[in-house]
This record gives structure tokens, sequence and C-alpha cells, in this order.
């Protein structure tokens, strides 16, 4: 049911002051200052080259309130005759909410966007307003608006689906970033044009600046999905007319609308090409929210950087993180997923084997490791990022209650990434001239999860990224939220102690990725349990 308004209604967030009085709420900034209390420290024992050293770095905010993923789980796990200890990490947003929320579906994209935009949990207004339902209104109006089917919160113009329709008849088989990218520039001239171009800095009114924000990315998001459309419609009858194109890629949007649901199910469904059913709707939910924040990654670094040198305006903030999520340490892990296996596929099975070996060893295994945590090793303990177990974790689900069938195409590609996980971590890998030392071992990554249950899903290899550009989005209006108030660029910061989650003995991570290790070790994979 649609989390927002009832048709026919008056928007919760029309009422006087509530776009000013939330919209407008700025969280607060972080007090925390590690560094400055250690260049305190190195004056009073008289330590010169330590203090020159740490005065470099003090003239930067010294942590963030945003987001700290530290190690939160620690258990056994096992590899074969190998006992393993896996250090989990685990993250909350501004330390109010945990990611076992998301994956419990305690929490969705609206929570997070909230607490991450705001600070805090959404409440209820002393004018009897529910935040959260009217936030989740403001962000429906705004992206239904963009197709046209209401007036816009933002005021802002609805996407051209005709436009739209012309550019990809003319370059058939796009990905979804070539059409935003391209009508992203379409609208900063057009509103350049008018003369309505305002940059992003602290002197702007916060709710009018978050709102153009969220108007621009929302604008590129139905860009993207009515591309995803009409590529769909083309590769089924490549003499379509432009006409017809835009309105398959209207009716995605207006079907959901008119079943007061909420918009990110018109995402989901031009993703996998159908009205998305409450199933695969949660598979994809859970895998994008989870996806909304991640606060060292290059793209948010790109978002940063931009508010810091106060970006002539908001275009250039959304096309300049979006370039850097496309390059080949982010999207590109994903695609070169893809390559690989389909290498793998004409090899036999003892070459397949050996390739996979030969990658492992000499850093070329597409969604393996990080460069940011111990994920690659030779000892009986290795860190992990949970987010693979995570977003595959509701499509085992899906599958054991047979309520998904995976095609034979696609099972045979996912038994292929199996027996990579399988030689990657539970076998491990062993140099001819290191014999007697133990295995190298490396786990997997986000982009192992994303690219499994994109696979079995159907989702076309050219689409694949665009979930996480989606709700990544969001992650970069926080960072220029927090960005605004302190100038934050590095990429990897202490957080504020208070935003660090503690391990508060829930389960739930852990099990589900005891889970995950377990059916891709004993080999039952992606069949149904």
């Amino acid at each position: 049911m649609k989390e927002g308004n009832v048709a026919g209604t008056e928007p919760a967030y029309k009422a006087d002051g509530f776009v000013k009085s939330v919209l407008g709420t700025l969280p607060e900034i972080s007090d925390y200052r590690p560094l400055s209390a250690a260049l305190a420290r190195a004056r009073e024992i008289g330590e010169k080259d330590l203090e020159a050293a740490i005065k470099s770095f003090v003239s930067m905010p010294q942590s963030t309130r945003i987001l700290a993923n530290p190690v939160r789980y620690t258990f056994p796990i096992q590899c074969g005759s190998d006992e393993m200890t896996l250090k989990v990490r685990g993250f909350a947003i501004r330390g109010t909410l945990d990611e076992d929320e998301i994956v419990r579906r305690d929490a969705g994209p609206i929570d997070v966007f909230f607490v991450g935009l705001f600070g805090r949990r959404p409440g209820t207004t002393s004018d009897g307003i529910d935040e959260r339902a009217a936030f989740a209104a403001f962000i429906d109006d705004e992206c239904f608006g963009a197709a046209g089917l209401c007036k816009r919160p933002s005021g802002a113009r609805p996407v051209d689906f005709q436009a739209v329709a012309e550019f990809v008849r003319r370059h058939p088989g796009i990905g979804p970033e070539t059409a935003m990218q391209a009508f992203l520039i379409e609208r900063k001239a057009a509103q350049a044009a008018r003369g309505e171009i305002r940059g992003i800095n602290e002197d702007r009114d916060p709710a009018e600046l978050l709102t153009e924000l969220i108007a621009i990315h929302l604008g590129n998001v139905v860009t993207g999905a009515a591309a995803i459309k009409m590529n769909r419609m083309m590769a089924a009858d490549d003499s379509v007319t432009a006409g017809a194109l835009a309105e398959g890629a209207r009716g995605i949007f207006a079907s959901i609308r008119d079943a007061q649901r909420p918009c990110f199910d018109a995402i989901y469904s031009a993703l996998v090409d159908r009205q998305v059913g409450e199933l695969v709707g949660r598979i994809l939910q859970v895998m994008g929210t989870i996806q909304t924040h991640h606060g060292s990654a290059g793209s948010n670094v790109v978002a940063r950087y931009l508010t810091a040198l106060h970006v002539g305006n908001g275009y250039d903030f959304f096309a300049g993180a979006h370039m850097a999520l496309d390059g080949d340490r982010h999207f590109g892990a994903i695609h070169d997923m893809t390559r690989f296996i389909t290498e793998l596929q004409g090899l036999s099975v003892d070459d397949r084997n050996d390739a996979v070996r030969k990658a492992v060893i000499h850093g070329g295994m597409p969604t393996y490791g990080h460069p940011e945590i111990s994920a690659a090793g030779r000892g009986n303990e290795l860190q992990q990022d949970p987010r693979a177990s995570i977003y595959v974790h509701p499509l085992f689900d899906a599958i054991d209650a047979g309520e998904l069938t995976v095609t034979p195409e696609a099972m045979e590609r996912l038994r292929i990434a199996q027996r990579i996980y399988c030689i990657a971590f539970v076998e491990g890998v062993k140099k001819p001239d290191r014999i007697d030392d133990p295995p190298l071992r490396l786990t997997p990554n986000t982009d192992f999860g994303a690219w499994c249950v994109q696979e079995a899903l159907g989702i076309p290899e050219q689409d694949r990224t665009f979930l996480t550009y989606v709700f990544r989005g969001f992650g970069w209006m926080m960072d220029a939220r927090e960005q605004l108030q302190q100038k934050i660029i590095r990429p990897v910061i202490p957080p504020a102690p208070e935003v660090v989650p503690k391990d508060a003995g829930d389960p739930t991570i852990p099990q589900i990725v005891v889970n995950f290790h377990n059916r891709l070790a004993d080999g039952s994979g992606f069949a149904p349990s």
C-alpha cells in the first residue's frame, strides 16, 4: 500500500510550515575532535615533528555523524576442514537506524532517507502530522510528478518522455546512465536559459536546496527507468514508434500510482519488465535501501568535494558523483563479473577452476576483496562485508518457497558464481612456491551479491547498476548537507563515537551470513532447498 497520500486527499506535506520545518532541519554536526586532542598532547610532550604533521589535518572537521561501519560481529565459520573466524562489518545511519532493521523490514527507504537527511527518526508534528507519511508523500509526488502524473512539490517540469523516446530510438541498447546524463545536461541548459540556476552553498535556504536536489535526482531516476522500459520495448519490436515508447514508459509509473503504491515500485517494475509483486519488490527494496549510503565510496567523496567547492548547480553535483559511480572501481566490478563468467562458460571444468585460481592469486577476481578492509589473507581470520549475504537472503527465501524460478541460463551462470565462491573463499588458493603456507582466501564484496540477485531476476546486464544510482543519490544528498556544515572531503575519517553501532546481540546478520556461506559451500546454492 502506498506510504504517502491517498488519492484525492490533500498531501500532508502541504500543511503550513511542514516543508520548512522538516526539510529545512539540518542534522547536528559532530563535536568529536580526535586530532585536536592529539595535537594538544604533542605540544604537551614537546613532539615538534608530530605536532607539525597533525597540524596539516586539523583545519578540517575530524569526524562524521552520518555513517560508521566497524566490525560488529565475530563468529566462526567452516571452510572445509579449516575453521575460520569472520569479522563482519555492520553499519548504522547516524547511530540511529541499524542495518538489522532494514533486513528485518522494520525500516524501509523512507526511514533511511529521513534519518540520513535530518539526523533523527520521523515523529509527529505539533499539528498531528505523521512526518514519515508526509515525507513519503513528498517523495512519491515528486517522482510521479516527474512522470507527468501530478504536480511536483518542487514546481519542476516533468520529464519529456517523447524526447527520451526519440533519444533511445537513435541510440538503441544504451544503459540508463547514458540517457540520465544526456537529459541532465538538457535540463541544466534549459534552466540556465531561464536564469533559474543556483549553486550549492551554505547561503541557500536548506529546505529549498534539498527540494531542488530531490527534484533533480528523481528527474534522473524517471529518465533512467523510462530508458530501460523503452529499450525492452524496442528489443521486442524494433519498429515501435517513439510515441508508443513514451506511452509505455509513462504507463509504468501510472499503473503503480493508480494502485496507490510507492514510487519505488515503478523502478522495480522497470527493472524486471513487469508490474513488480510483493516478493520481487522486497528483494530489490532491501538491496537498494542497504546501498543508500556508503560513506567512503568514491562517488560519495566526489559529492562531498563538489559541495565543498560550492558547485555552481545541482545538475553538476549529480553528474559528477554519478560518473564516479560508473567507474571501474564501482559499477565496473559488476560488469567485470559478467565478462569473467561469460569467459568461464567457454572453458572446460579444469580450465575454469584454473582461471579462477589465477584471478585470486593475481588480484583480478571481480566482486571479491576490498581495498579498505581485511577481506583477503592467509590466516584463519578475515573481515567480511555482509551486504552480499543480505542481498541474496530474500532471494533464497523466494526460491525455496517456489515463488521464483530461475531460468536454466541464469542457473548455469549462478553455479559458476557459486564455484568461484568455493575456490576463492572456502578452499582458498595456494601458489606452487608457497605450498606449505595456508591458502590465500578472499571474501566476496557487495557487488557479488548485487550481481547474483540481478542475474537470478533476469535483469539485463546494461541495467544492473541503475538500482544503486536510485538509492545512492539520496546518500549523496546526506553528504552534501553535512558537507555544507563542515568540510569533510577525505574518504575515510573517524566517526563520532555516538554513531558507532555496537553488537546488541541480535543474531539476524550473523545467521544470514552463515546461511549464505553454507548454501554456497555445500553445493545447494541457488537451487530450491
